[in-house]
Parts: structure tokens; sequence; C-alpha cells
């Protein structure tokens, strides 16, 4: 099976769309809930959804509950244009020079990780 889309409550669906559109080169679909990455071919649901009271607090939960990884050419000059757009670093490690990471938060606190690696972690 293949990923589809992972959804993510928000507290500002339509606020969250635009900075992740405009600082991270997702697209609205089709179907304008949803963001696409760059291969058209997974991406997140994002809404607000009325069945609960609140957006989840995504800046009180450990990045590694839950974080949204993207492929970076260069870790370092994509932490520096995040951050002056509004995220904030968590942690940068350049120092293995075949696997560069960063963690950030966007505004509404949901982890971003930036990665470039030697070699991919996936089986091709």
């Amino acid at each position: 099976m293949k990923i589809e889309h992972v959804a993510i409550d928000v507290p500002d669906a339509e606020a969250f769309k635009a900075w992740w559109c405009k600082n991270l080169g997702m697209r609205v679909s089709s179907n304008p809930g949803f963001l696409m990455d760059d291969s058209g071919e997974s991406g997140l649901e994002i809404y607000r959804t009325g069945e609960t009271p609140a957006a989840p607090d995504y800046k009180a939960m450990n990045s590694m509950t839950l974080h949204v990884a993207f492929v970076s050419d260069d870790v370092k000059a994509d932490v520096d244009r995040l951050v002056a757009a509004g995220a904030t670093l968590e942690q940068l490690n350049l120092e293995n020079p075949a696997f560069h990471m960063a963690i950030l938060r966007d505004p509404w606190g949901v982890a971003i990780q930036l990665c470039r690696r030697e070699k991919s972690i996936f089986i091709k």
C-alpha cells in the first residue's frame, strides 16, 4: 500500500496551508483541504475539526512524537530561510557529512524535520 496523506488538526487551517505552501513548497490540491508535496502523489490533510474543543498543542509535544520530514539539499540555508519566515529552530546537526538534519517548529508548533542524506533510507 502507498501512503496517500496524513491529517493534521490545526487552529487556523487557511493560514497554516498558506505558510506551508509559501515556505515549504507544498501546493493546495484540487481538493482545497489537502496539501501536496512536489511529487503530487502524497500530502497532508489540513483542517480544524469541530469534534474536539481545540487543536492539539503541538508545541508541547516532543518533536519525535510527530514531525513532517522534508528532503533538503542545503539544511543550513533552509533553516535560515524558515527561521526568517517565523519558524523556530530546535535542533541542528551538520557534523556528520553523510547526514545533515534539523528540527524546527512552524508558527503553530508543528515539528518539521529537514534531512540531507548521502543515501536514502528507503529501499528502491
